[in-house]
């Protein structure tokens, strides 16, 4: 049971009666979110999706997950995710489009006093790779890093909220693609790391390991954590350089990059169950 998992962790009172439906995972429909409810849904632990009416769900077909529908960008919406039943844990992997009137901020200001209120007992958040740091100390374009910026002050919002949190910070992922053939595969080499100042790669997979192993895990619970995988530098190198020729649009080619150097497939497996 996830409570068994979740028993050494700190709790507020709950202002909703004591069940426990498992996971909520924001943007659950996306790839991650995709990949990290079928690793829970085997292990045996409930599942609830919040999505859009309009989000395509293929994803997810075939797992017995529930849904929350609604728009995280609209509080009423999530108020109402929130009091249909309880979590223990919710995971945040909503995707935020740079320079849009939507924010992280402004989704964290929406769940997070209601993670608090029903007494979940983790918010898991992928955090921005380098936002806390003046823009000549990280290595992102301007229109990413002010992007990284939002997710930083979304990590206040949740650090401050005295929930039990988990910030994974993310500076690349890869491949960029979703439907990418390696977009589900891990390397297995990845690995979290509490300096703050590292700026990691990772593939989906192993970042969807990461969070699952990260449930309930006391190693985890109050820390910022930084992903990382060493055997993936030259695909950093290379995601890198697009973003050195980067001012306010995102390149997803750059030719005087090259193509991103070739995933070494033996190396990879899936993590899908």
């Amino acid at each position: 049971m996830l409570s068994a998992l979740l028993v050494a962790l700190p709790r507020v009172a709950p202002a909703t009666p004591a069940r426990d439906d498992g996971v909520l995972i924001l943007g659950g429909a996306g790839k991650t979110g995709a990949i990290v409810a079928k690793l829970l849904v085997a292990r045996g632990i409930p599942v609830t999706v919040f999505v859009r009416s309009t989000t395509p769900r293929s994803r997810l077909d075939g797992l017995p997950v529930r849904y929350a529908v609604g728009d995280a960008m609209n509080p009423d919406d999530v108020a109402a995710a929130f009091k249909e039943r309880h979590y223990s844990v919710v995971f945040e992997t909503i995707q935020v489009a740079p320079d849009t009137a939507q924010s992280y901020t402004k989704l964290y200001e929406n769940f997070v006093p209601w993670a608090r209120r029903t007494g979940v007992s983790q918010v898991i958040s992928l955090g921005g790779g380098c936002g806390d740091r003046g823009p000549k100390d990280c290595p992102l374009s301007p229109v990413l890093y002010r992007l990284t910026e939002d997710m930083t002050r979304a990590e206040h919002v949740l650090r401050d909220s005295g929930v039990p949190y988990t910030i994974i910070r993310v500076g690349a992922l890869i491949p960029g693609n979703p439907n990418d053939p390696a977009a589900s595969m891990a390397t297995g080499k990845s690995f979290l790391t509490t300096d703050v100042h590292q700026f990691g790669v990772t593939l989906r997979g192993d970042l969807s390991q990461q969070v699952v192993d990260c449930i309930g895990a006391a190693r985890c619970v109050n820390k910022i954590l930084v992903i990382d995988d060493p055997t993936l530098k030259p695909q950093l190198d290379h995601w890198l350089c697009k973003r050195r020729f980067e001012t306010d649009t995102v390149h997803y080619v750059e030719p005087r990059c090259g193509d991103m150097p070739p995933f070494d497939r033996a190396a990879l497996h899936t993590v899908d169950p």
